[in-house]
């Protein structure tokens, strides 16, 4: 009876444990249902079961008429030399370069993109096509794509353009170097729009047509640009390359160097081997890399010499700085080591008189020893803090790409490594050389991660004295 009992309890709570999920299910159904009924049925734009489908309304933007634009510029040799009697022709305007290279075509509607004739001495120079000129009206107001190359509406047309003092003479020399394979760079022409730009280059070569030769912009060692796809070498050996300057990037006038390559790499192995035929088998992969060079002026002189003094000031005043507290670190540390040998306090006191350095306060305690406490009021609230306000200005002063300290990488990078570096030291100093010196126990502040002992000390005088002497060409950009 009892077994009876047990075995109908365990049923009904067995029917119990199925019914409490049933029951949840069914709510959550009816509550969906309820949704569903209660929401507003959209309907497509388009129908396909609807004979008469909508009409979607696209916006219409307002037609922009075309500005009438000026042409300024500069014509230049290599080097950026102004080059005067440069014949340029856009359609039917003719204006020749004055004698410190300048030219201007004045505002006019010439059409989106035109022919530019270059010609010197009655010689033609270099003609370059697709020149852009002047406003796109069918893009204008349009959703244009993320990377816009060439600008819509471009704030104005600044050109740079760069040829060989005897013209067409280049074109003849860069084409008849022997039997070598090689590169040859002549004409350049540097179009600014105000935001970004182009560069266009035109050279000759002797490498197989088809071959593709890859273009970039490099300024102060540093790559700033890059072409998008390869020139292709005609069947007359003639080239002509791209580079597209980001709006979002500054452009600084100066000197930049514009590097033209052709790599096997890169290429097809089967077109390799079909050139070869023709070559000479090995000839272009035994040849490796080909490349060729040339220095590009953007920008105008005037210009270039205001930055260059902005920079030239800046790196002057922070190199005398951190020479100051480098030299005001060193003779404190010399008098300490003096004082560990047993040197008069009266004797170091006049000493120090001739010395470099802004502090000559004694680290000499009442009873003639040396004062931990004066050491650490030195470093700790006096040429630390110092030093660590040069390297904030340093790092904050000038922290947007508008800024002209920006414009050599070089010369900013090794400024924040200098100071460093110099920071850097006083813990090597104070760790490895000051304590042990009078047999102390290192102080937390000085705490060095990498601790060689005094062999980092080595390491950072050597890069200190590095970057010494790798800015003074930065504290010399403009002579007097």
């Amino acid at each position: 009876m009892r077994e009876s009992r047990s075995k109908l309890y365990l049923s009904l709570l067995s029917l119990l444990v199925l019914l409490i999920p049933l029951a949840v299910f069914f709510y959550y159904y009816t509550d969906l249902m309820q949704e569903t009924r209660e929401r507003p049925v959209v309907r497509l734009v388009h129908d396909p079961y609807d004979d008469e489908p909508e009409q979607e309304k696209v916006s219409e933007h307002p037609a922009v008429e075309s500005r009438e634009l000026e042409v300024r510029g500069r014509a230049c040799v290599r080097g950026g030399d102004a080059l005067g009697d440069l014949k340029l022709t856009l359609g039917s305007q003719s204006v020749v370069s004055a004698a410190d290279g300048s030219f201007f075509f004045p505002a006019a509607k010439r059409g989106r993109s035109t022919k530019l004739l270059l010609e010197l001495a009655g010689d033609e120079v270099a003609v370059f096509e697709g020149v852009l000129v002047g406003d796109d009206p069918g893009a204008i107001g349009a959703r244009g794509s993320a990377l816009e190359l060439l600008p819509s509406r471009p704030a104005r047309i600044n050109w740079t353009v760069q040829v060989s003092r005897d013209g067409a003479g280049e074109k003849k020399r860069e084409g008849s170097r022997g039997g070598e394979i090689s590169i040859g760079l002549g004409a350049v022409l540097v179009e600014g729009w105000g935001t970004g730009g182009r560069i266009s280059v035109q050279g000759t070569t002797r490498l197989p047509p088809g071959a593709g030769i890859y273009s970039h912009l490099s300024f102060d060692g540093f790559r700033v640009a890059g072409c998008l796809d390869p020139a292709i070498v005609s069947g007359t050996g003639q080239w002509q390359g791209t580079v597209f300057l980001s709006p979002d990037h500054r452009w600084y006038s100066g000197s930049h160097e514009l590097i033209a390559s052709f790599n096997v790499v890169v290429e097809d192995p089967q077109m390799i081997l079909e050139w070869e035929k023709k070559l000479g088998e090995g000839a272009l992969q035994d040849a490796g890399e080909i490349s060729a060079q040339c220095g590009v002026f953007i920008g105008d002189p005037e210009v270039a010499e205001k930055e260059d003094s902005e920079v030239q000031a800046y790196a002057l005043r922070m190199v005398n700085a951190a020479r100051g507290y480098r030299d005001g670190l060193r003779s404190r540390v010399d008098e300490i080591l003096r004082l560990g040998k047993g040197w008069d306090p009266a004797l170091l006191s006049v000493r120090n008189g001739s010395r470099p350095g802004w502090f000559h306060e004694s680290l000499v305690d009442e009873d003639g020893g040396f004062s931990e406490g004066l050491w650490r009021t030195y470093l700790d609230e006096q040429w630390r803090p110092g030093l660590s306000a040069l390297i904030k200005e340093h790092r904050e002063g000038h922290p947007g790409s508008e800024s002209t300290v920006r414009k050599y990488q070089e010369c900013y990078s090794r400024l924040e490594g200098l100071l460093s570096g110099i920071f850097q030291m006083s813990r090597v100093y104070s760790m490895f050389v000051v304590y042990p010196r009078f047999d102390l126990k290192p102080h937390e502040k000085d705490f060095y991660l990498d601790e060689r002992g005094r062999e980092d000390l080595t390491v950072l005088r050597r890069i200190v004295d590095e970057h010494f002497e790798r800015l003074e060409r930065f504290t010399a950009l403009v002579g007097e």
